[in-house]
């Protein structure tokens, strides 16, 4: 994105509301291909949106690791 794009969606209304939520919802692709739709906690730490889950979530488990990555 180049800057301008980061400002506009800064000042959006819903971008100002995040930093009071303590979940939100994240969309990914499961191993069968069919879309997920699942809760999640996450912190805003004034520079990074830190999104937390178990170690052995689904989410986190595919698409599988690339070796070196």
């Amino acid at each position: 994105m180049r800057p301008n794009e980061i400002i506009e969606v800064r000042n959006r209304s819903i971008s100002q509301e995040l930093p009071a939520r303590d979940v939100t919802r994240l969309a990914y692709v499961a191993k069968d291909g069919d879309p997920r739709n699942v809760s999640i906690a996450f912190t805003w730490n004034g520079s990074h949106l830190v999104m937390r889950t178990t170690k052995i979530a689904p989410k986190l488990l595919w698409p599988p690791l690339r070796p070196g990555s």
